[in-house]
């Protein structure tokens, strides 16, 4: 019987602290209006103007693809703007990224990843499907999946935008 007193109180104490963290984060969140550090918005600032993309667009996928954790991992897709390893590992040699957790070094490929869509594809629309997707994501039938993801992506870009702007 004390046993599974103790075991109560543990799980108890277990949930206060974890309510509590997540209270935490979502009134961080909240005041900032964003999940990125004001350090990964200066390196969207500063690639996205390099590459001509908006700093916000990198932003929202940030948000989106790891919620601004740079350590953030899916399968092969890491780091804030989940760069699939399998697919990027010349462009990182061009690039000079040696660790793919690198914040810089993360947006850096994504922005570069996003130029190339951008001219090929042409529509932002388009390129966000296969940013999300891979590179046949068109054509494989998921194309509801993949413009959901895209208007939600260009929907918070414009949010942030407008935030930026005030």
């Amino acid at each position: 019987m004390r046993y599974k007193k103790r075991v109560q109180s543990a799980l108890f104490v277990a949930l206060m602290a974890f309510i509590m963290c997540s209270a935490q984060v979502k009134l961080f969140a909240e005041s900032a209006d964003t999940f990125v550090a004001p350090e990964y918005a200066a390196y969207c600032e500063e690639i996205g103007g390099a590459y001509g993309i908006c700093p916000e667009l990198l932003e929202a996928i940030m948000e989106s693809e790891s919620s601004g954790n740079p350590r953030a991992q899916n399968g092969n897709c890491k780091g804030l703007m989940q760069i699939n390893m399998l697919y990027h590992k010349e462009r990182m040699q061009k690039l000079g990224v040696t660790d793919i957790y690198d914040a810089r070094g993360n947006i850096l490929l994504a922005a570069d990843y996003l130029a190339e869509l951008f001219r090929k594809h042409g529509d932002i629309g388009t390129v966000l499907m296969v940013y999300n997707g891979s590179r046949d994501a068109i054509g494989r039938g998921k194309r509801a999946e993949y413009t959901e993801y895209a208007s939600k992506i260009m929907k918070r870009s414009e949010q942030l935008e407008r935030q930026h702007r005030k």
